[in-house]
């Protein structure tokens, strides 16, 4: 199983409305910042502006890379308990 796949079983918890960035890409971007040794929400917001070629080899990122203020929020929201079953499955 891929490292998306296991992603996709993180729990969608935005309204629809809210949904304009993906999640799998949002938490892709989190965790490839975060192995790279970014710290915080804005450092996380200039890697993946600066890596958004390479993001893209993996991943659509159809609309960009999104604020650190969105990246935040998204991630707050984000369900743990799917996010921890689908890192550790």
């Amino acid at each position: 199983m891929s490292l998306f796949s296991h992603l996709e079983l993180v729990k969608e918890n935005r309204s629809t409305i809210n949904q304009h960035y993906n999640l799998v890409d949002i938490i892709f971007l989190i965790i490839s910042a975060i192995t790279s040794g970014c710290e915080g929400w804005q450092g996380i917001e200039i890697y993946g502006n600066k890596k958004l070629p390479w993001l893209r080899r993996f991943r659509s990122f159809a609309h960009g890379i999104p604020t650190r203020h969105s990246i935040a929020h998204i991630f707050r929201g984000l369900d743990n308990d799917s996010l921890l079953l689908a890192l550790y499955s």
